[in-house]
């Protein structure tokens, strides 16, 4: 694997809620989840409510884009890809942690929970390493030259 999608993996591992984007009836529909990152498996994974619209909509159209950012840190990345549900109990326990508890309840077992997970397709992530103030400087110093502002590392991936 590339130094780039190594890149990407720990990006996505940096940044604990993204943006899940899915189509509803030619709609696009955008919510935040908190995200497990499986990197030996190379997916996404969320647990989700086992009644939620989000199912309805990913067995109707199972493309999916996923958005993280993560301002302070300067770093983004937009993944897209094909998303597939689960309701394996062993998965659902692998995955249960904090979140799940606020949202869930404490009882994996017993919880009516899916879990949706996403291997990508195509990636995108955008990388600096400046701080807010770095990144002023950096703009203001494009804007007195002719040079275009060094905005960091970006990179698109073939998944």
């Amino acid at each position: 694997m590339s130094n780039e999608h190594n890149r990407f993996w720990e990006i996505l591992d940096e940044v604990e809620i993204c943006m899940v984007t899915t189509a509803d009836k030619g709609a696009m529909r955008a919510r935040p989840m908190a995200a497990y990152i499986d990197t030996q498996a190379r997916s996404i994974q969320f647990v989700t409510d086992g009644d939620s619209a989000k199912l309805m909509e990913i067995n109707a159209d199972n493309d999916i884009c996923l958005s993280f950012a993560d301002a302070g840190k300067m770093l983004f990345a937009s993944v897209t890809g094909k998303a597939t549900v689960s309701r394996n109990r062993a998965l659902i326990h692998k995955m249960w942690g904090p979140y799940c508890d606020v949202f869930f309840g404490g009882d994996p077992a017993n919880a009516d929970v899916a879990v949706i997970e996403v291997h990508p397709d195509f990636a995108e992530y955008w990388d600096n390493d400046s701080n807010a103030v770095g990144m002023a400087v950096e703009l203001a110093r494009a804007y007195f030259t002719d040079d275009g502002p060094d905005l960091g590392a970006n990179a698109k991936l073939e998944m």
